[in-house]
């Protein structure tokens, strides 16, 4: 592999939560680093809760922002090289931001997920737009304090406010994939690798994804490897059928086996990245 190649990987869950794409996207970071590769970790779509995260909720909308503990993690992991400029910010990294309410419940007459607002930045040449939707259908009991979302809505270029599944729905199309396809551009223009990490046990983060150089399903004691080929024309297959839905990694692995299976013990937290990296140059074999 040479230095001009520009890579994508993509990383899936083989579960729905915990599955360790976020240890895994870190320790290929890691270890294509210590490499000499200009490489960025990129997660489109994250989520996460109010209650159970507010430390880094806190943190984040302190300064105007909105951002979850896996973008600030894979951020230090990417700050590497002479494309490490002022754009390596979470929202770059992250263009796609939602704070659940608890529980992340669907409301029965909306139809509208129990979300308190998403974070969308769109990273256009001319400048950097954030906008915020807010879900004013959210039942005032599963709501919290307006006064911790004013530097948030300050630094907004805009702010939607939706009652309704239709608003929500046309802002998503209008909005949603091309904050991802805006900052997925420009981060494979910068960058010799892209790591991609999913959301959940989804199978693909969003539709437009393509051209991928790797796939890896994880979970945990287990990494799998795929054809990217095969892997994408199994989305594409299922996608006929489950047109309407998010496709899950369990529908995927049905339709094609993987090339390549690494076994992973338990580890402690603070030497998970390590441990794993050492099973990194198994994997890569293109």
């Amino acid at each position: 592999m040479t230095k001009k190649e520009r890579l994508k990987v993509l990383i899936a869950g083989l579960k729905e939560k915990d599955a360790g794409k976020t240890s895994l996207a870190l320790a290929l970071l890691a270890y294509l680093r210590e490499k000499g590769f200009n490489a960025c970790g990129f997660k489109p779509k994250a989520g996460n809760s109010v209650w159970y995260d507010y430390d880094i909720v806190h943190e984040a909308l302190s300064q105007g922002k909105l951002y979850g503990k896996d973008a600030k993690l894979l951020k230090a992991a990417s700050a590497f090289g002479s494309m490490a400029d002022t754009a390596m910010e979470e929202e770059f990294i992250n263009p796609i931001h939602r704070l659940w309410a608890e529980p992340p419940l669907v409301a029965t007459i909306t139809q509208i997920p129990y979300f308190i607002l998403d974070r969308v930045t769109l990273w256009f040449k001319e400048g950097v737009r954030n906008f915020v939707v807010e879900n004013e259908s959210l039942p005032v009991e599963y709501r919290c304090n307006d006064a911790d979302f004013e530097n948030l809505r300050a630094k907004a270029s805009g702010i939607y406010r939706v009652r309704d599944l239709n608003t929500l729905n046309v802002l998503t199309e209008e909005y949603y994939d091309l904050a991802i396809e805006l900052a997925y551009k420009r981060m494979v223009e910068q960058h010799e690798y892209v790591i991609i990490e999913s959301y959940s046990d989804i199978a693909l983060p969003w539709k437009g994804l393509k051209d991928l150089d790797a796939v890896f399903g994880v979970k945990p004691g287990h990494i799998s490897v795929y054809d990217p080929d095969k892997y994408l024309t199994a989305v594409q297959l299922s996608a006929s059928t489950y047109s309407k839905e998010e496709l899950a990694t369990s529908r995927i692995v049905d339709l094609v086996k993987p090339i390549k299976e690494v076994r992973v013990p338990p580890f402690r937290t603070e030497e998970m990245v390590q441990r794993l990296k050492e099973k990194i140059q198994g994997l890569l074999d293109f």
